[in-house]
């Protein structure tokens, strides 16, 4: 196989020269032959092939025939640590991102206690940092008025964003999501448009991003009255969650933010109409991102009869259109990133049946391996992938100019794909606690083949590499010494 390693694994010794040889460097910019020098967990040096000689370095990678990516980020993964961890844990989550070709992930706040201020974020630092394959950065959650006056300090703390989980109520003790509340529960209600608008200015207030996941609670709350009887068909999800719910909160959105000039991120878009309000407000120049997910890039409603509740999300898989309206935000920049919303349930509980089983996919090992093989297949070029998958991340959540380039002083973290290598995707294979992909069976094109983290190998040929040894990284770049 084309490039394959000329040298052992990359050690210990952190003082050591990395040479990747002979491949082809990828940036948003553009594509050059090229080798790149890592001295440490730094890269030296962009060089053109054969200007370093090998007698000055430690340890050689032979890139031949291969892209050499900046490190590959999902900025969108929930790991369920601590608290439902029989559905996925931060471990299997960080080795399972290695895997798949990446070099940092970014953690969803929703764990149990979910990271509501400072001191539980610093907690979870201290908990995740032994475990972490990957560099990880975390999120914070946002609840309305119970937790406003600490979005200030989860943002001191580093929380590279903080989520909202607009429309959605809460368990009262746990504070975990509860998608349909059963009469009498105990729950805490979603926060009013009024409370939102308050988290939205104090997000301004302190310089911060709001990210939030857009369906409106009252178009939910008309779907479900209005819908025939559950007929466990795909159709009856879509009319309970339809596209207008997702439209009408990214409305919201758009305008909360314009009223308070809050940094406004829409997570996992879905819609065609979402794609739209997002591109018209960012032409008027209000301060709004979009995200979105390979499962809406690479499947639509027709698939579920094939793949089944492995592929039921939230908001859901729709249609042919959405499909094309989010490929056409990607190519014009309207949504800036692509992540994985890395959400495990067990099969037991995704065997309950369409309606009731809970939304969520296994989805950051395959989160590279599925984009690239869109690569492959002409829907993105190698550049707008980097742009999406590294460079673009890295600004929006603050990790730039550690992470998201291959340059001098940055991070040495690469990611090596063969454009020519296949690989079919293996429930049995993956790396994760639940291993049940939407994508199981299909064989993808253009596969990562080795992942180095600050100057380390950390995934080779599929599989991770070595002990633990991701950072916490927060929003300004820097990387955290835990004690």
């Amino acid at each position: 196989m084309s490039g394959e390693a000329a040298s052992v694994v990359w050690g210990l010794r952190t003082e050591m020269k990395l040479l990747v040889r002979g491949g082809t460097v990828i940036s948003p910019e553009g594509s050059r032959a090229a080798d790149v020098l890592c001295d440490g967990e730094r890269i030296l040096a962009v060089t053109d092939h054969g200007e370093t000689p090998l007698a000055s370095v430690d340890d050689v990678v032979d890139a031949t025939g291969l892209l050499v990516f900046p490190g590959l980020i999902d900025a969108h993964v929930h790991s369920r640590d601590p608290g439902a961890t029989h559905k996925e844990d931060f471990a299997h989550s960080t080795r399972a991102a290695a895997a798949g070709g990446l070099t940092t992930i970014l953690e969803m706040p929703n764990a149990i206690p979910p990271v509501t201020d400072a001191e539980i974020f610093e907690a979870r630092v201290r908990q995740h940092t032994p475990n972490a394959f990957v560099d990880f950065g975390l999120w914070g959650l946002a609840l309305g008025p119970r937790n406003l006056a600490d979005l200030e300090g989860l943002f001191a703390a580093g929380a590279v964003g903080v989520k909202i989980f607009w429309g959605y109520s809460l368990d009262a003790t746990t504070l975990e999501l509860v998608y349909h509340p059963k009469p009498g529960a105990e729950v805490v209600p979603p926060p009013s448009n009024a409370e939102v608008l308050d988290v939205f200015a104090e997000v301004a207030r302190v310089g911060g991003l709001l990210a939030a996941h857009c369906e409106d609670v009252d178009v939910l709350a008309r779907g479900r009255r209005d819908a025939d009887d559950d007929t466990g068909s795909y159709e009856h999800l879509l009319t309970l969650r339809p596209a207008l719910a997702e439209a009408v909160a990214v409305a919201t959105g758009v305008e909360f933010a314009e009223a308070t000039g809050c940094r406004f991120h829409v997570v996992h878009l879905s819609s065609r109409r979402g794609v739209q309000i997002v591109r018209a407000a960012q032409r008027d120049r209000v301060s709004v991102s979009a995200e979105t997910c390979p499962q809406y890039l690479t499947l639509t409603a027709g698939d579920y009869e094939a793949i089944g509740p492995s592929m039921k999300v939230y908001p859901p898989v729709r249609g042919v259109e959405d499909q094309a309206a989010l490929w056409e935000g990607i190519s014009d920049g309207t949504i800036g990133t692509i992540a994985s919303d890395h959400a495990p349930h067990s099969k037991e509980e995704k065997a309950r049946g369409l309606i009731e089983a809970p939304a969520g996919a296994v989805g950051v090992e395959t989160l590279a391996p599925v984009m690239l093989d869109r690569m492959a297949a002409g829907m993105l070029s190698p550049e707008r992938l980097a742009l999406v998958l590294s460079a673009r991340p890295s600004h929006q959540y603050g990790l730039f100019p550690s992470k998201g380039t291959i340059a001098p002083g940055a991070d040495a973290d690469l990611t090596l794909v063969d454009p020519e290598r296949s690989r079919v995707v293996r429930n049995d294979a993956l790396h994760t606690v639940q291993r049940h992909s939407p994508w199981a069976g299909r064989e993808l094109r253009a596969v990562p083949v080795r992942a180095v983290l600050r100057g380390r190998t950390i995934m080779l040929d599929g599989e991770p590499v070595g002990e633990p040894s991701g950072r916490f990284v927060s929003r300004d770049g820097r990387q955290a010494q835990v004690v």
